[in-house]
């Protein structure tokens, strides 16, 4: 009864400013953010515009749209991107589904250190790329995207999750070879670049219940979070060349346990760990045949 009475309040007339707020002090600090990027983007404005309506009265079917919407973010714990049906990475729309993991900022800051190293030591025609356990497609996208001249091949366990992928590289006209593979079981070819963000949360660790609307496959890494490293690692000398960069993005706890498994399996390689922007450990690169040397 308490919530019908609180929605009654929101049909009074509001504009688009105190129609948010008054959505915004019903959550806590970190969710007002998102409840201010899924009014945008219900609203179909431009920045220009919305700010421009910003003070004017709030369209009646955007305040439906925000209520409904509102009501599966916080009652259902859907995620954002759920209701939206899409994420934002690198500046570009990418369709989601509950089928992948949705795209992380922390992913973004992955994607542009394999740039900054492409340019050091792979700034040549017929560079390869392998991005193991794909999703929805984000990394592989973005790298054909920013650096045409790459040759990217994506894999992933999950054919509802390539299937994802797949629509991600048609609608942004991304040429990106897709192929179902469990890490290197399909795998035939040799590359210069292999990028993995494997799933990496301990299988016994609390997480939100709005994170559990992910898929599992995406989410538990074992008991510790690095059983999918040790599997990857285990298998990757084969599919690397003489001068190779293998990229990783980790749990910020991971970085001295998966620095253990990389000098187990490749221990003539150099070892860089990057934090994120945040400062926490979250990236970790390998190089191999003289690359990262001269970091």
């Amino acid at each position: 009864m308490k919530c019908k009475k609180e929605h009654l309040l929101a049909k009074t007339i509001m504009t688009i400013n105190t129609f948010l707020k008054f959505y915004q002090q019903k959550v806590d600090i970190k969710k007002k953010d998102e409840l201010s990027f899924l009014l945008f983007e219900l609203s179909c404005y431009s920045n220009s515009e919305f700010f421009n309506q910003y003070n004017k009265e709030i369209d009646e079917k955007l305040k439906k749209d925000f209520i409904n919407a509102f009501e599966l973010y916080t009652i259902n714990n859907i995620p954002i991107q759920h209701i939206l049906g899409y994420s934002y990475f690198y500046g570009r729309k990418f369709v989601v589904s509950g089928d992948v993991l949705i795209p992380r900022k922390e992913t973004e800051e992955l994607v542009e250190n394999v740039l900054i190293y492409f340019d050091k030591y792979f700034n040549f025609e017929g560079v390869k790329v392998l991005d193991l356990g794909t999703g929805s497609g984000c990394i592989p996208i973005t790298l054909k995207l920013e650096e045409p001249s790459l040759i990217v091949d994506a894999t992933d366990i999950s054919e509802n999750a390539l299937k994802v992928a797949v629509q991600n590289s048609k609608l942004l006209n991304a040429d990106v070879n897709y192929f179902i593979s469990d890490w290197f079981s399909e795998v035939t070819d040799t590359y210069d670049i292999i990028i993995a963000n494997p799933p990496y949360i301990p299988i016994n660790e609390e997480i939100e219940e709005i994170v559990k609307k992910e898929p599992d496959l995406a989410l538990y890494g074992g008991n510790d979070g690095l059983l999918h490293y040790e599997t990857i690692l285990k298998n990757i000398a084969p599919y690397t060349r003489s001068s190779s960069l293998i990229a990783f993005e980790h749990g910020f706890e991971h970085k001295e346990g998966l620095t253990k498994i990389i000098n187990k399996y490749l221990p003539h390689a150099k070892i860089i760990n990057i934090k994120d922007i945040s400062g926490k450990d979250r990236m970790t690169f390998v190089g191999l045949g003289g690359v990262l040397d001269n970091e």
